[in-house]
């Protein structure tokens, strides 16, 4: 038996192989300290569709050692305390979006466990960080980790950590940690590696401009897709807005990818409807080149192909070739079996 699900159920939604894509609207920090404007985030993310809205959760002081001042400076006023993502959650329930968050420290993932959120994800920054990946896995829900900055061998051993607990219900998506990340540096060729090497679900977190390598990474077979979102652009000191969608254009990103997803069905043996009217006027029959009267030998030269499909078609004229007509045809006229004597 494998050691992961290829397929399990986030708050009754399926993902995974066989499922249709589960998309993330990464709202982060892009509330900025502002209780009303996660609350609008959260609206952004169910006008687009999406499966789920994630936050991250963390007190700065558990997070950030005193080594880093500026981060802390940074990101302090831009945690929400413990009590409103209790009531966030409770907005995503009426809204009948699901909702989970990237808890950072410790403190925060009890916090997240108590609200029994219905997945954990664990950020690039726990690279290496197992005892912490450990932790996450044997609170029993499914967990989705991003593998930015981490070597292929580590995603084995964060795999072979989280495989330790019994846990088995697992997605890991491919990430890079640079924001923006240039397209030529996005290396969607490792969806396939990731798939090829290990044997859980993979995905993928975007942190390009726009939202067309995301897209492609649907098409390569990423079964999560995780998108920023923002309300709000050209911020100082901050970065997640350069990589994020809003109310502009996150609800097209949500609803191409679904396009894109219809198209990657295989295609039927013989045409579907649709394409069976198209062969009528879009294929070719052989019609007479010039008029030809009852009793004639049809040769070469008497013959063209032309559309509509309605005739003879083409590629049964080695059967017609020396045959007699038994009724004229006159010039650019639609051969039929009935025109053939014999």
């Amino acid at each position: 038996m494998a050691r992961f699900s290829s397929h399990f159920e986030i708050d009754g939604r399926p993902v995974g192989e066989g499922c249709p894509v589960y998309v993330i609207a990464e709202a982060g920090v892009s509330h900025f300290g502002s209780e009303e404007k996660a609350y609008r985030l959260v609206d952004l993310a169910v006008a687009a569709k999406a499966d789920a809205v994630k936050f991250q959760v963390f007190d700065v002081d558990e997070m950030i050692s005193r080594e880093l001042p500026d981060w802390k400076a940074r990101l302090g006023p831009r945690a929400l305390p413990y009590d409103a993502f209790a009531r966030i959650q409770g907005y995503c329930r009426q809204r009948g979006i699901t909702f989970f968050a990237t808890a950072h420290d410790l403190p925060s993932l009890e916090f997240l466990a108590s609200l029994e959120v219905p997945v954990h994800k664990v950020g690039s920054g726990e690279v290496g960080n197992w005892p912490y990946l450990k932790k996450v896995a044997e609170l029993g829900k499914p967990l989705i980790f991003s593998t930015g900055m981490y070597h292929i061998d580590q995603v084995g051993e964060a795999l072979d950590a989280i495989a330790e607990t019994g846990a088995r219900d697992v997605a890991m998506l491919h990430c890079v940690t640079l924001y923006p990340t240039p397209p030529e540096q996005a290396a969607l060729g490792s969806i396939a590696l990731l798939r090829e090497r290990f044997d859980a679900v993979v995905g993928y977190s975007d942190h390009t401009r726009g939202f067309h390598i995301p897209l492609a990474a649907a098409g390569l077979g990423a079964r999560v897709i995780e998108k920023h979102i923002t309300l709000d652009y050209d911020v100082p000191n901050a970065q997640d807005w350069k990589v994020s969608c809003g109310p502009a254009d996150l609800g097209r990103f949500v609803s191409e990818l679904r396009e894109v997803e219809a198209a990657l069905s295989v295609r039927p043996t013989e045409p579907d409807g649709a394409q069976a009217d198209s062969l009528i006027w879009a294929s070719k029959s052989l019609v007479a080149a010039h008029d030809l009267p009852a009793g004639h030998v049809l040769s070469a030269g008497d013959l063209r192909s032309k559309r509509p499909g309605t005739g003879i078609s083409p590629a049964k004229m080695d059967r017609v070739f020396g045959r007699r007509l038994n009724s004229a045809l006159p010039a650019d006229g639609i051969l039929t079996w009935q025109h053939l004597a014999g």
